[in-house]
């Protein structure tokens, strides 16, 4: 059995570290502006006129970089959804009953699917800026049209913020697992617990609206110690697994 996961953990480690690597570089690609800006200057025209023209040109940015959007927001769930494996394939090669195992398993669990939901409800804005022709949308109409793609936006700052705290958690459970069970490689906790403490770190910037420290975060976090630490972790747990080593559990102290 512990080959198996052994396998079953080395594969999603990688993928799961992958997605999150290329995921993030296409995320900064935007941010950053790489890909382009909005082409947006005020008129002197009607008060509703302006936040239209914003609005058309807002669209057309995003219709251009269409594909970066949804390439992410699909390969972010796709790292999620490895990573609740990876946790999973933890669990043949610690002390199942300790509370640091199952804490660890049911909030991978819990924060990768609120962070999957949250990705996939970002996606449903791409349901306007795949269309064209806005701009000969009335003015009033352009208005409403912005303000119900800002909502969709909106609605995934809590989530994300949610989704995260709840991984942050079950990387400190992870890194505890790390410091005390033989089979897990010790250094990975300093890794584990680096990578709870960006994410927080994301979390806090996301809500407080904060531009340049939530893309630092997301840098450090999710094109570094993320991928490294998955891919580490899977690595480990296959080439335990190919040995055929099922050690002692080691008991929890402090």
């Amino acid at each position: 059995m512990e080959a198996e996961w052994g396998r079953v953990g080395r594969t999603a480690g990688y993928l799961s570290g992958g997605a999150l690597l290329v995921g993030t570089i296409l995320y900064l690609l935007d941010a950053t502006n790489a890909l382009g800006t909005v082409h947006f200057t005020p008129e002197a025209v009607s008060p509703i006129q302006n936040p239209a023209n914003f609005w058309v040109a807002a669209f057309a940015h995003q219709h251009d970089i269409l594909w970066d959007v949804i390439a992410r927001d699909t390969l972010f769930p796709f790292a999620f959804l490895a990573l609740i494996v990876l946790a999973l394939a933890v669990r043949p090669f610690v002390a199942a009953h300790r509370p640091d195992t199952q804490l660890m398993i049911a909030f991978f669990v819990v924060g990768g699917v609120i962070s999957m939901l949250n990705d996939l409800i970002y996606l449903g804005a791409t349901d306007y800026w795949r269309l064209t022709g806005w701009s000969n949308v009335p003015a009033v109409s352009m208005v409403a049209a912005g303000r119900s793609e800002n909502a969709i936006e909106s609605l995934t700052r809590w989530p994300e913020a949610a989704g995260f705290v709840v991984l942050a958690a079950a990387l400190v459970c992870l890194g505890n697992l790390c410091r005390s069970e033989a089979a897990l490689p010790t250094r990975l906790a300093v890794v584990a617990y680096v990578e709870a403490a960006l994410l927080i770190g994301i979390a806090l910037a996301g809500v407080m609206e904060a531009d340049t420290p939530y893309n630092v975060f997301s840098l450090l976090t999710g094109a570094l110690v993320g991928p490294v630490l998955a891919a580490w972790l899977g690595w480990h747990l296959g080439g335990v697994g190919a040995a055929g080593r099922t050690p002692e559990p080691v008991a929890a102290t402090g």
